[in-house]
């Protein structure tokens, strides 16, 4: 839960040193909240060419960080499905898609899109194909515990349907091209991450309180 405070932290003072530039304007100044993507901050110079390590290091810093809580959760969430054949098998898929999702957010990190695109772009698809993957059979795996909450599973729908809104949103929407298709593609992922963050948050407390309540 402390990852998320400090990706926040990181993410947002990565904002504020970034220099500036977007892809429509390359002389913009400083971050526009709906005209940058936060794969912007990670990229080594600016649009407009200007070395840009501060925000890089600390966007970089950040993802890794979530990368690895990602991979320590799904490695340890199966221990708690275990009493049917269907929350295990469920809850062991969407772990593998957990695990898949925390190395994306390393990739992310390690592939600078100015730098490595494709790479880039095969990680930012993965990133978020993984994430519906984990969701929609966690979503199971927590119908088919009666002992753990279906609050939890709520918070997991609404999330499913704000990521599988943004998968179409990146494989049908605007063109990249245009500032228009920037901004709204930009925008949309501003909600699904921000959105995201409150759900894993969630599930991590969740996961914590269930722990507590079932190891007395």
């Amino acid at each position: 839960m402390a990852s998320f405070v400090v990706y926040a932290l990181f993410n947002l003072l990565a904002m504020v040193l970034y220099p500036g530039g977007t892809s429509s304007d390359k002389d913009a100044k400083g971050y526009l909240f709906f005209e940058n993507f936060f794969s912007d901050l990670g990229m080594v110079r600016t649009y407009g060419g200007q070395p840009k390590m501060s925000s890089l290091l600390l966007f970089a810093s950040a993802l890794v960080l979530m990368g690895v809580a990602f991979i320590l959760f799904f490695v340890i969430m199966p221990s708690y499905f275990t009493a049917t054949r269907l929350e295990t098998v469920s809850s062991r898929v969407g772990s593998v898609g957990g695990v898949l999702a925390g190395v994306s957010c390393i990739g992310i990190a390690a592939t600078p899109w100015d730098l490595t695109l494709g790479a880039h772009m095969v990680f930012a698809y993965s990133l978020s194909a993984s994430f519906l993957l984990s969701v929609v059979f966690y979503f199971v795996a927590m119908l088919a515990n009666t002992r753990y909450s279906n609050a939890y599973a709520a918070v997991f729908a609404v999330y499913m349907i704000i990521l599988g809104a943004y998968l179409c949103l990146m494989l049908l929407g605007p063109d990249i091209g245009t500032r228009e298709g920037v901004m709204i593609l930009a925008t949309g992922q501003k909600i699904v991450i921000y959105s995201g963050m409150i759900c894993w948050f969630v599930q991590f407390l969740g996961a914590l309180e269930y722990h507590r309540r079932h190891s007395q």
